[in-house]
């Protein structure tokens, strides 16, 4: 378990050089996986890319991709949201919305037999609005030595994703607890909370407090069905990025004190958890995050 102090982060980044850095130390990791990826590609030419929600799975399976491509690799990163199945909207509130049933698996185990057969399938696509399960239009046709990145909670969960031969597998998370105050610990799950809300509030929709009314289900999906399978991992990643408290906490500072009174009981301490640590340290602009960091995942582009 690692543990870093918020005044050793306050104290290393204030420079864009300095941020840059740290993304580069990430991004190295990733490279060398990629490239051992690359070299089992004729055995292995699927990647199943598991983590918990605000883990950062989306945009490290896109560099993967970008990665392997311009070493020569053809590579398709496929979402297993995509895979949602149709679901009633009346049966919406009596179902778990995390769990790996909701996954139309029947679809999903079809289509990546015939990607490993190089036989052409077409993509679903899921109207999260309606939801429903589309056809999406688009078609992929592995050929040999291509390789085809599946990113999603459930990617190491055998109850959703069937035991194959031919597969790597590659579990991501955030793992550095951050020390502040007088000897408080954060978890990791507060780190990937503050990366959800962040994400909600600019793409979403969402206020801060509607994202904290799904935690509670979130972290018990994370519990139940997603990190009891990292031990498959063949390859396991920390995505903690150590500057990112900084650029989370002016604004996610503000908008959860705006929030006091809205929540109770279990949110409401987690949202005073949130204050308390955000309360202990000066923030730092976001523009100083690189235009490529893991974070931008959640904070948007400049």
């Amino acid at each position: 378990m690692k543990i870093i102090p918020i005044n050793d982060i306050c104290n290393k980044y204030s420079t864009e050089k300095d941020f840059l850095k740290e993304d580069n130390r990430y991004w190295s990791q990733i490279e060398k996986i990629a490239l051992e990826i690359k070299n089992k590609s004729q055995t292995n030419p699927i990647l199943l890319l598991s983590g918990p929600s605000g883990s950062g799975k989306t945009t490290t399976a896109q560099r993967i991709e970008s990665i392997l491509e311009d070493y020569g690799v053809e590579t398709h990163a496929i979402s297993l949201d995509s895979y949602f199945s149709t679901l009633p909207k009346e049966l919406i509130p009596t179902s778990d919305l995390e769990s790996p049933e909701r996954l139309d698996k029947d679809l999903l185990a079809e289509h990546i037999d015939c990607l490993l057969k190089c036989k052409e399938i077409e993509l679903p696509e899921f109207d999260f609005a309606n939801t429903r399960q589309l056809k999406s239009g688009i078609k992929i046709k592995r050929k040999p030595n291509e390789i085809i990145i599946f990113e999603g909670i459930h990617a190491l969960n055998p109850d959703a994703v069937p035991v194959l031969e031919g597969e790597s597998k590659m579990y991501i998370s955030v793992r550095t607890r951050v020390e502040y105050g007088d000897g408080k610990l954060l978890h990791p799950r507060y780190i990937r909370l503050l990366r959800r809300m962040s994400r909600d509030m600019r793409f979403r929709g969402r206020e801060p407090i509607d994202t904290l009314s799904f935690f509670a289900s979130v972290e018990r999906g994370v519990d139940n069905f997603v990190s009891p399978y990292k031990i498959y991992a063949d390859y396991s990643i920390d995505t903690f990025i150590e500057y990112e408290p900084l650029v989370y906490r002016d604004e996610m500072l503000a908008k959860l004190i705006s929030t006091r009174g809205l929540a109770s009981g279990y949110e409401e301490r987690v949202l005073e958890l949130l204050i308390d640590f955000l309360q202990s340290y000066e923030g730092k602009n976001p523009d100083l995050a690189p235009k490529k960091s893991l974070i931008r995942e959640f904070i948007g582009q400049k």
